[in-house]
C-alpha cells in the first residue's frame, strides 16, 4: 500500500482529494464530514478514491504517530460516525480491514 505520510498529517490535502474526486456532491459532503471527524479525533489517515467507492486508511493516533497504534476513544468515535453514515444512507456500504498494522475503512456507494 503506497501511503504519503506527510499528506496524512495535513487534513486540507486530504479534503482536497475528496473534493476533486468526481463523486456526487452528496457523497463529497458526507466524506468531508467524516474526514473532519477523523482529524478531530487526532488520527493520522489517508484517503484513496477507487472505482467503487473510497478507502480511508487509518494509520496511527497522535501524538505518538506509531503505525498501528490507536487510542480506543478515537477509534470508537470514528466507528460510531461510520456506523451512523451507513445507517442514515442505505446506499452506502462499509467494510473494515486490517492490513500491515493499518486499519482500512472501505466505503462503497451502490
Amino acid at each position: 500500500m503506497d501511503i504519503d505520510i506527510e499528506q496524512c498529517r495535513e487534513n486540507d490535502k486530504i479534503k482536497e482529494i475528496i473534493s476533486k474526486s468526481g463523486l456526487p456532491v452528496k457523497y463529497i459532503k458526507l466524506l468531508l464530514r467524516l474526514s473532519d471527524g477523523i482529524y478531530i479525533n487526532a488520527v493520522n489517515y489517508n484517503v484513496r478514491i477507487t472505482d467503487d467507492g473510497v478507502s480511508i486508511i487509518l494509520i496511527s493516533s497522535k501524538p505518538e504517530n506509531i503505525t498501528g497504534r490507536f487510542t480506543t476513544g478515537a477509534l470508537t468515535n470514528i466507528f460510531y460516525r461510520v456506523r451512523e453514515l451507513e445507517k442514515e444512507h442505505e446506499e452506502i456500504e462499509t467494510e473494515c480491514h486490517v492490513r500491515d498494522n493499518l486499519l482500512e475503512i472501505r466505503i462503497k456507494f451502490r
